[in-house]
């Protein structure tokens, strides 16, 4: 899953002055500018993403670790203990809220903090939605799904956003493969 948006902005490329010589004059120019962009674990980037709990329904994987989720957890059966269950997937036109880890007692699937130096809006996006579940972020403290017409409250620097995922699957047709959704995560300078 794609975990967060990467915008490299290059500001106004200008000249540091402008020679006319006679009525002649250029219609375009163009500069080369050099962009580093290094690239971290989901927790250790700007927008760092932090699983809740033990790991069932969301986990760090990978080198370097990023954060995916699986619904129904992984090991979904043995959970909760006193009440096992054994599910197959999710049901056909259906909204579900996974708001924190199979058998956890803390609210939250996951954290977003913001390891940035401004203050920031979150939000998630899908980008294909035809014919698969369609994914939602949302704040597990309000319930307010955080879409880019609909972001989070400004979060501050070396603050942490709890979130769920709010999964529909109206229209969805049953399958025994998995689904495979990429959501976009994205933070936005507060004010921009």
């Amino acid at each position: 899953m794609k975990r967060r948006t990467l915008m490299a902005g290059l500001g106004s490329l200008t000249a540091g002055s402008v020679l006319a010589v006679g009525s002649g004059a250029f219609t375009s120019v163009s500069a080369r500018r050099t962009v580093s962009v290094q690239t971290a674990a989901d927790y250790e980037s700007l927008l760092g993403l932090t699983q809740i709990g033990a790991g069932e329904r969301s986990e760090l994987d990978g080198t370097p670790s990023q954060l995916e989720f699986t619904l129904p957890g992984d090991d979904e059966d043995e959970y909760p203990s006193q009440d096992p269950t054994n599910p197959q997937g999710l049901g056909t036109d259906s909204v579900y809220r996974f708001g924190q880890d199979a058998g956890a007692e803390t609210s939250g699937l996951f954290a977003v903090e913001n390891l940035g130096t401004q203050p920031v809006q979150v939000y998630s996006t899908q980008s294909d939605t035809s014919g698969v579940p369609e994914v939602t972020m949302y704040n597990v403290e309000t319930g307010n799904l955080l879409t880019k017409n609909s972001p989070s409250a400004t979060l501050p620097t070396a603050n942490r956003l709890l979130c769920g995922l709010e999964v529909d699957t109206h229209g969805v047709p049953v399958r025994e493969t998995e689904y495979d959704v990429t959501l976009t995560i994205t933070a936005v300078a507060a004010g921009d």
